[in-house]
C-alpha cells in the first residue's frame, strides 16, 4: 500500500482450506493489540447465540439459547468452548478469525475493505482499481482480478454470516418477483427472505437472482435458494398475482407445491393498482351466483376494458351531431381503471341517451355501435355506485407496487361504506345490493385466511375481521398453542387464558394506535400485554411489512451494464442490498 498509514481496514486471506477465513489486521502496536483482542471477545459470534449476550464476569455461567440446547459454561476468559460448541452441535462456525499482528508481508495477499465496500456500494465495475490505484488507496500491485476474487471471499463470508441469522428466524417467509427491463430485453427473477426477530426488528435479506426462464423450470431458483440457505422455518411464500400465474400455467394448481413442503402457504401480493382493481372486479364476478349482480359488475368491467373504443364513438362527428354535447369529447387523461371509473361517471348522460334513445336509429353507424354497447352491458352500468367505487379504490390509484398497507385501506373503505350504505335506503335497489355483495365479498374473501390474521392484528384494521368464525378460529388455536408451551403458572385454563386475551385485544377500540405507526414498533411495545398474539404477529405481520420495506430491488437492473454475467451479477447484488448487515 502506499504508505504505512494504509493498513487499517485490510484483509489478509488466509492461505487454508477454509475459503471463509478471513484474517483481518491491525497496526502492530502492542496496546492495539490488547485492545483488539478485548473487542474480538465482546463482538464474538458467541454472544448471538450464548446469554447473558455479553461478556460475564469470570466464574459466572453462560448458556447456549438455542431452542432445545441448555448446555452451560462457566466463563473463564475465553471464547473458545462456546465456538467449539456451536460448530459441533449446532454447525454455526465464526468465519472470523483475527490476528493482532502481520504474519505475511505479500502486499498481493491484501485486500481494502473500504475499496470493496465502495465497488459494491457504487455498483462499479471491478477495473475501477486502476483509477483507485493513482489515488493511493490501492496497492499497485493489486489488479481488477485480484479485486473481483476476493470480493467473492466476502461474498462468501456474509453470505455464512447471514444463513446463521436466517436460521435463527423462528418464522419465515420467501418472497419472488419477476422484473422485465427491455434494455436487456430479459426477464429477472428475485428472491428475498423476510422475518421479524424476537425482539420484532424487521429483517429482510436478498437471496438470490436469476434470468426468469419460462422454459426451464425458474421454479428450481426457489427450491434450490432454500435447500442452499437451509430454510428449515420456512411458513409462507409471497409473490405478486401475474407472477403466481405465470408458475401456475406451467403444469396445474398445485405446481407450486410440487418439490416443496405442502404446509408452506402461498400468499398473493403486490401487482399494481390497476392490475388490482380488474382483479378484484373479475374474481368477484366469478364467485358470485346472482345473474342480476354479475351483469351489473360485468358491465363496469366491459365498460373500462373497451373505453378507448366507446370514446371514439362518443367523438365521432356523426354521434356528436346528434349529442350536441361536448362533454362526450373528453379526452382520457390516464389509462388506470381507478380513473376510467372516473371518466364513465363524467360520460353518464351521453350513453344513457344513446343506448335508450338510439337502438333504433337510422343511420347504420350510429344503430351498430348502439348495439354493441348494450352487447356489453352498458344498458345495465351502476352509475349511482360509482363515487363509492372511486372512494373504495382511492389507495389503489397511481399504485405501482400494492403493498399489504393498501390493501389494509381498501378493506377498510370497504367496511365504512358497507356499515353506510347499510343504513340508507336506496332507491337504486339493485345498485344498492350490488355495490354491498361486492364490499361484503371483499371484506371476507378477498385474501385468505393467513392474509386476514396478519391484517387482524394491525389494530387500524382488526374489526374489519373480529367476526370472521375462520380468523378468530385460528388465532385461538394459535394463541393456546403458546399458553400451552409456556412456563407460566396458570391459575386459569389454556383455553381461558388465550379467549381472555382473544377478547381483550379486539374490546380495546383505539388500543392507542395511529394508523400511521410502525406495526412492529407497537407490537414490540404490547408484546407484555398479548403474549400470545405477539407469537403470532411475529409470523403473520411479515405479510403486512413486505413491501412497506424500501429495498429498490428494481434498480437490479444496473448491475448488469456492470457486470454483464448473472453469477457475478447475483453476488453483486447480494453484497449490495445486503451490506448493512456487515459484520465487520
Amino acid at each position: 500500500m502506499a504508505g504505512n498509514n494504509r493498513n487499517q481496514g485490510l484483509i489478509q486471506i488466509s492461505d487454508s482450506n477454509n475459503e471463509n477465513n478471513l484474517l483481518v489486521t491491525e497496526s502492530n502496536s502492542a496496546q492495539q493489540s490488547r485492545q483488539r483482542s478485548e473487542n474480538n471477545v465482546r463482538k464474538s459470534i458467541c454472544w448471538k447465540y450464548f446469554e447473558p449476550f455479553k461478556v460475564p464476569k469470570r466464574g459466572e455461567i453462560t448458556k447456549c439459547t438455542i431452542d432445545g440446547c441448555n448446555t452451560e459454561y462457566t466463563w473463564c476468559g475465553s471464547t473458545f468452548n462456546l465456538v467449539r460448541h456451536l460448530r459441533t452441535k449446532h454447525d454455526i462456525t465464526s468465519t472470523t478469525v483475527i490476528q493482532s499482528s502481520l504474519t505475511n508481508n505479500n502486499s498481493r495477499n491484501f485486500v481494502n475493505l473500504p475499496v470493496i465496500k465502495f465497488i459494491v456500494s457504487s455498483v462499479l465495475p471491478f477495473n475501477i482499481v486502476d483509477n483507485l490505484k493513482s489515488s493511493g488507496l490501492v496497492n499497485q500491485q493489486i489488479t481488477s482480478s485480484i479485486i473481483e476474487k476476493q470480493t467473492y471471499k466476502v461474498y462468501d463470508f456474509l453470505f455464512s454470516q447471514l444463513k446463521s441469522k436466517i436460521q435463527q428466524a423462528k418464522f419465515g417467509m420467501l418472497s419472488f418477483s419477476t422484473l422485465y427491463d427491455d434494455t436487456i430485453d430479459e426477464c429477472i427473477v428475485i428472491i428475498a427472505y423476510v422475518w421479524l426477530t424476537e425482539d420484532f426488528k424487521f429483517r429482510k435479506i436478498l437471496l438470490h437472482v436469476d434470468y426468469f426462464n419460462f422454459m426451464e423450470n425458474t421454479l428450481d431458483d426457489i427450491i434450490n435458494a432454500s435447500a442452499k440457505w437451509k430454510l428449515t422455518r420456512l411458513e409462507f411464500i409471497n409473490g405478486n398475482p401475474e407472477d403466481f400465474d405465470l408458475f401456475n400455467s406451467v403444469d396445474d394448481d398445485d405446481y407450486l407445491y410440487s418439490d416443496m413442503s405442502e404446509d408452506i402457504i402461498k400468499c398473493v401480493n403486490g401487482g399494481n393498482g390497476n392490475y388490482l382493481i380488474r382483479y378484484s372486479l373479475k374474481r368477484w364476478v366469478e364467485e358470485n351466483n346472482t345473474q342480476e349482480i354479475s351483469n351489473i359488475v360485468t358491465a363496469i368491467m366491459n365498460a373500462t376494458d373497451n373505453l378507448c373504443s366507446i370514446v371514439e364513438f362518443l367523438k365521432d362527428n356523426r354521434t356528436q351531431k346528434i349529442m350536441n354535447d361536448s362533454q362526450s369529447a373528453k379526452e382520457i387523461r390516464c389509462s388506470c381503471n381507478y380513473h376510467k371509473i372516473k371518466f364513465l361517471k363524467l360520460i353518464e348522460q351521453p350513453l344513457k341517451i344513446l343506448v335508450n334513445d338510439h337502438s333504433n336509429s337510422k343511420d347504420n353507424f350510429i344503430r351498430e355501435n348502439v348495439k354493441k354497447l348494450k352487447s356489453l352491458l352498458l344498458d345495465k352500468l351502476p352509475f349511482s355506485i360509482f363515487p363509492e367505487l372511486l372512494r373504495l379504490f382511492k389507495p389503489l390509484e397511481h399504485i405501482n407496487v400494492v403493498t399489504m398497507r393498501n390493501i389494509r385501506d381498501m378493506l377498510v373503505n370497504a367496511s365504512n361504506i358497507l356499515n353506510e350504505s347499510l343504513a340508507i335506503t336506496s332507491q337504486y335497489y339493485w345498485e344498492r345490493v350490488t355495490l354491498e355483495s361486492f364490499l361484503t365479498f371483499l371484506i371476507n374473501s378477498y385474501l385468505n385466511l393467513h392474509q386476514r390474521v396478519g391484517l387482524f392484528l394491525d389494530p387500524h384494521s382488526k374489526s374489519i375481521f373480529i367476526h370472521d368464525p375462520a380468523v378468530k378460529r385460528l388465532v385461538l388455536d394459535e394463541c393456546q398453542n403458546y399458553y400451552s408451551e409456556s412456563v407460566i403458572n396458570l391459575n386459569k385454563s389454556i383455553q381461558d387464558s388465550a379467549h381472555e386475551e382473544f377478547e381483550y385485544y379486539i374490546s380495546r377500540s383505539q388500543l392507542f394506535y395511529n394508523e400511521n405507526d410502525d406495526l412492529c414498533e407497537w407490537w414490540q411495545k404490547s408484546k407484555n400485554t398479548y403474549p400470545g398474539l405477539a407469537t403470532l404477529a411475529m409470523k403473520y405481520l411479515p405479510l403486512l411489512k413486505l413491501d412497506d420495506e424500501d429495498v429498490p430491488f428494481e434498480n437490479v437492473f444496473k448491475f448488469f451494464d456492470a457486470y454483464q454475467s448473472i453469477k457475478i451479477v447475483d453476488k453483486m447484488a447480494f453484497l449490495h442490498y445486503n451490506m448493512k448487515n456487515f459484520d465487520l
